[in-house]
C-alpha cells in the first residue's frame, strides 16, 4: 500500500504568480478523460512519458482549477494567459493534478516532506530498479561468469 492518503487528492501549487488550489473531482476526472479520449492512468502515463497532445496539460490545469471551486469561465480565462509559454514550464503541475487524482497525495510528516513528496517524481510514473549492479557493466559480469 502506498504513503498516500487516498482520500485527499488535492494539490496546491503556484500557477499564475499565486498559490491555487487544483483538484479533478469525479466529474473533473470524468471530462478530462472524455477530452482526452483516454483513461485517467493513460493520460498519467502519457504525461510522465512526454507522449501527450498539448490538451492534456491545459484541460488537467483547467479541470483542476475547477474542480477546487473556481468558475469555469475564471478558470478558461487564467489557462489561456499562459497558453503561449513553453508547455514544459507547466507539465509538472499538469502531472501532479492527474497524480493527485489518480494515487491521492502523499501524507506529510511535517509541511517540508509533503513539498518534497509532492515534488518528486509525481509527475511521472516510478520504474522498476535496474538488474545490474552500480559500478557492474553488462560485459564485467559476463567476464566474470565465463571466467
Amino acid at each position: 500500500m502506498s504513503g498516500a492518503e487516498t482520500g485527499s487528492t488535492l494539490v496546491t501549487a503556484d500557477f499564475a504568480g499565486r498559490p491555487c488550489r487544483f483538484q479533478l473531482r469525479l466529474r473533473e476526472m470524468a471530462e478530462l478523460e472524455r477530452l482526452c479520449g483516454a483513461g485517467i492512468g493513460a493520460i498519467f502515463m502519457r504525461l510522465g512519458m512526454h507522449q501527450f497532445p498539448h490538451q492534456d496539460v491545459w484541460d488537467a490545469i483547467r479541470l483542476g482549477l475547477e474542480g477546487s471551486g473556481l468558475s469555469g469561465i475564471a478558470a478558461s480565462a487564467l489557462v489561456l494567459r499562459y497558453q503561449d509559454d513553453p508547455l514544459m514550464d507547466h507539465l509538472p503541475l499538469a502531472g501532479r493534478i492527474v497524480a493527485a487524482a489518480a494515487n491521492g497525495v502523499p501524507k506529510a510528516a511535517d509541511a517540508a516532506g509533503n513539498a518534497e513528496a509532492e515534488e518528486e517524481g509525481t509527475a511521472a510514473p516510478a520504474t522498476s530498479r535496474s538488474s545490474t549492479a552500480p559500478g557492474r557493466s553488462r560485459a564485467s559480469r559476463r567476464k566474470r561468469s565465463a571466467g
